[in-house]
């Protein structure tokens, strides 16, 4: 049965003109009709969602994300389409949303509940489980205005969990507390799951959305791009946000310096120089790179750093001139060359992400995305079956059998 119905769903924002500079601007606006321009944050949105599913949306920032769970919770209306939903909607979006810094934490388990739509018995039933789950027993009678950043977050995030919908919308709530905290976020967003509880989640971590989800929607400059299985849909979304970086920053000779004036230094290409020429290595062997730059002007002694990153942007490998204090001022256009010794990832395909910055790190000069891809083929004496395929770090290892001292003891007898 569905429970979500997004039918032709758009959603237009009016974006205002400049505003003016002066007084002399302000008076001839008054005769001047301001320049308006629209901006259509979603365009023609359609998905279901199944009774017990849990879906994920995924997109680079500015895809559309959060208008369409705006749009889900009635916070917004659509533009033109219709959603419909069947059932009790809660949502999770912004964890302590509606908490009152004089209050203590006991008052605003009533207050947030409330607004998540949860009745006062309800509250009474579930307050002692809210105060375990967000470990603050001692700190309950306690205003929240003396609360940590990360007491803050717990105590809005365990309301936030034990309320009881049909339909959960969930956008980047498993980030907050410390790491212990963080995977009991995780564990009873998976109790919501079990308990077929239908869950609509935005995220940018891809390792829950793949773990959580039965489908995932990629959103794409307000459009649906696919629907797909989660192991697809990310490396869709690995692709797309490649893709929006080099749209925003391609690194194509000069083209770059002419695309931010005024910085002193520019990578303009990115060669390697293994024996065939081609990007393309096997697990654990090394990587040779020539990095070419342009300057505008002398730099001091920038740092030049080189990242391989996976297909959802993540960084695998990173090694900088730092490693061997290679900081030399640069007056004049030419390359760098870098070796790594060992590349040790798993068979897959990547990219390589060169960074120049100023001597101390603080200011970036160029931080591009090159657009080769880099192909890892599986390390030659596990050809076959025995290459590596999890994990994201190969290692060289050697096993072997041994008799155990109990077992030599029985033979003999």
């Amino acid at each position: 049965m569905k429970v979500i119905s997004v039918e032709n769903v758009s959603k237009k924002f009016v974006l205002a003109g400049d505003r003016p500079k002066n007084l002399a601007d302000a008076a001839r606006g008054i005769f001047r009709r301001p320049k308006r321009q629209d901006f259509w944050a979603l365009k023609d949105v359609n998905f279901d969602v199944e009774q017990g599913e849990a879906i994920g949306v995924i997109g680079h920032n500015g895809a559309g994300k959060s208008t369409m769970l705006k749009l889900l919770t009635r916070i917004m209306q659509p533009t033109s389409g219709h959603i419909r939903t069947r059932g009790r909607v809660s949502a999770l979006i912004e964890v302590g949303a509606g908490f009152h810094p004089e209050m203590t934490g006991r008052e605003n388990i009533y207050l947030n509940g409330s607004i998540l739509g949860m009745t006062r018995r309800e509250i009474d039933q579930k307050f002692d489980e809210i105060v375990a789950f967000a470990e603050l027993e001692r700190f309950i009678d306690t205003p929240v205005k003396r609360y940590s950043s990360g007491m803050y977050a717990r105590l809005g995030f365990a309301v936030a969990a034990h309320v009881d919908p049909e339909i959960l919308i969930v956008d980047e709530v498993l980030s907050v507390g410390d790491a212990a905290f963080q995977e009991k976020c995780s564990q009873r967003m998976q109790e919501l799951r079990d308990s077929e509880k239908t869950i609509v989640f935005v995220s940018h971590n891809m390792g829950a959305v793949s773990s959580l989800c039965d489908r995932v929607v990629v959103i794409n400059r307000g459009q649906i791009h696919s629907i797909s299985a989660p192991q697809e849909a990310v490396k869709t979304y690995g692709e797309l946000l490649i893709l929006e970086r080099d749209r925003s920053r391609k690194i194509a000779g000069d083209s770059s310096a002419a695309a931010r004036p005024g910085v002193p230094m520019h990578i303009t290409g990115l060669d390697i120089l293994n024996d065939t020429g081609e990007w393309l290595i096997r697990s654990g062997d090394p990587l040779k790179l020539r990095i070419n730059y342009s300057v505008s002007d002398k730099v001091m002694a920038p740092r030049l750093g080189v990242q391989i990153l996976d297909e959802v942007g993540r960084i695998i490998v990173h090694s900088s001139n730092l490693q061997n204090a290679c900081l030399s001022d640069i007056a004049q256009p030419g390359y760098c060359e870098v070796e790594i010794n060992t590349v040790p990832i798993v068979p897959g395909r990547y990219r390589v992400c060169i960074k120049a910055a100023d001597a101390y790190g603080t200011m970036v000069y160029d931080d591009g995305v090159i657009s080769n891809d880099l192909a890892i083929l599986p390390p030659s004496q596990t050809a076959g079956s025995g290459a590596p395929r999890f994990g994201h770090v190969w290692v060289d290892s050697s096993w072997s059998y041994h008799t155990s001292g109990a077992c030599e003891d029985d033979d003999a007898r």
